[in-house]
């Protein structure tokens, strides 16, 4: 069943019962406090909750950041994972893949895919040639059983079982979700909150995209743009949009008329009647320009944060940070737009909504909740 946008009225009722529920669940995500850096005697730090740890005497030069662990590769190539003030060793060698993500951590070395959830390691697949790891999920097409399956809360469910021949890639991973088109009978599948739902028939050169409780998706049998969302399937457009992107529970997109949309909590919202200079999604963030202005779109309204568009910027969860027109390092976060350090910065990184700057000599600064470490 298609469902039509919601009233203004009934989406305002929603939105605030899923502020609340929004706000009960804060409670319970990963604390989001981590961030990393090699000091300028070249030792690593870790940085945890206001307070910098030294991980190692010698420089690392990958790492990634999660939202309960710290997953990185030492001098002499050895995986390591730091988790909650504790340092252990996963790997002597080095992997092929690794990624920290709010809930997940998972690495790949020699096909074998491993990973990590509340600090214990489960190896999904021996022989995973195509995985997609996401915060809440990792999705794998294992090519000895033939199969499509994802990892989550614990558990391996099977999505498509008998895929012989060429590796399985007709599949796309959100945050808490999977989409993908079933090779037995064409049809758009969506796994949510542990149970695999059928969308409808789906032809070959279809296009969709996931994100974290939703899946946008244009159909080639009549071309409309339709929407995932929490259950529900909603039509979003009659015809398609030139471009779209989506991500935490938010689809932006430019339509077929080059209008500028929102599609948030049910609702179509119109932001422009003419496209953006770019935009991108980033978790409920939508960071556009217009007619030379930079702006944003978080939690159901707009700022403008300048009158024009930086060179670099970097957005992650609440926060945009950039240098201004005098190179003072600006910050937008929670709604909120401020000057964070009038210092020089050589280097700037992001980490969820944990700012890290080099000043130069790599001499770091760590602002955190309003402070500075």
């Amino acid at each position: 069943m298609i469902a039509l946008p919601r009233s203004k009225r009934l989406a305002f009722l929603l939105r605030n019962s899923l502020s609340l529920f929004l706000l009960f669940c804060f409670d319970n995500l990963p604390a989001q406090q981590l961030a990393a850096y090699n000091d300028n005697q070249g030792k690593f730090y870790i940085f945890d909750d206001g307070r910098s740890i030294q991980a190692e005497y010698l420089p690392v030069d990958s790492f990634s950041i999660g939202g309960t662990c710290l997953l990185y590769t030492n001098n002499r190539n050895n995986l390591k994972m730091y988790y909650k003030g504790n340092i252990t060793t996963l790997e002597v060698n080095s992997p092929d893949r690794f990624e920290a993500l709010d809930y997940l951590s998972v690495y790949n070395i020699g096909g074998i895919v491993r990973i990590i959830e509340n600090g214990k390691m489960t190896t999904i697949s021996t022989h995973a040639i195509q995985y997609q790891a996401e915060d809440s999920l990792v999705t794998f097409y294992d090519s000895v059983r033939e199969l499509l399956a994802v990892y989550y809360k614990g558990r391996i469910q099977m999505l498509e079982d008998g895929l012989a021949g060429k590796p399985y890639n007709n599949f796309r991973s959100g945050d808490n979700l999977v989409a993908y088109v079933s090779s037995r009978t064409q049809e758009l599948k969506v796994f949510y909150q542990g149970q695999t739902r059928v969308i409808e028939s789906f032809l070959s050169g279809g296009s969709f995209i996931a994100g974290r409780d939703i899946v946008a998706y244009v159909n080639e049998s009549d071309l409309k743009f339709r929407v995932f969302y929490k259950g529900d399937v909603f039509l979003a457009e009659e015809f398609r949009p030139e471009s779209w992107q989506v991500g935490d529970g938010i689809a932006a997109y430019v339509d077929n008329t080059g209008s500028f949309k929102l599609f948030e909590d049910g609702e179509t919202v119109q932001i422009s009647s003419f496209a953006p200079d770019f935009y991108q999604v980033r978790n409920g963030l939508v960071i556009y320009g217009e007619q030379g202005y930079l702006k944003v779109w978080y939690k159901n309204r707009f700022y403008t944060l300048e009158t024009y568009i930086p060179a670099e910027w970097k957005a992650n969860w609440n926060t945009i940070v950039y240098r201004d027109l005098n190179r003072n390092i600006k910050i937008f976060s929670r709604g909120e737009s401020k000057v964070l350090t009038y210092d020089l910065a050589e280097d700037i990184e992001l980490y969820r909504d944990v700012v890290v700057v080099n000043k130069g000599m790599n001499n770091h600064n760590v602002y955190y909740k309003g402070k500075k470490f």
